[in-house]
């Protein structure tokens, strides 16, 4: 499918792992949803002065994390699993 296909599309979900950085956390994001939502998603962390890097499945699965998991739902993206250092 076209990538201007996909975009018109409302129904489609994309889904990407990230590794995210802040001034006081590390974390590795398993994201869900809609190819813009997922734009504005990162936009507003990078906005928010965070590092945001692409990462795949296998980095995602060995990132080091403390016990603490945090699953997060909305509409619009689903934030499958944030795991913290």
């Amino acid at each position: 499918m076209a990538d201007k296909n996909i975009m018109t599309d409302e129904n489609h979900v994309e889904h990407m792992f990230l590794h995210v950085e802040s001034k006081d956390a590390i974390c590795a994001l398993n994201i869900a949803g809609h190819p813009y939502r997922l734009r504005e998603l990162i936009y507003m962390m990078i906005e928010n002065g965070c590092r945001v890097m692409k990462i795949n499945a296998d980095r995602y699965n060995t990132f080091s994390f403390d016990k603490e998991t945090v699953e997060v739902y909305d509409f619009l993206t689903s934030i499958i699993k944030a795991r913290f250092i």
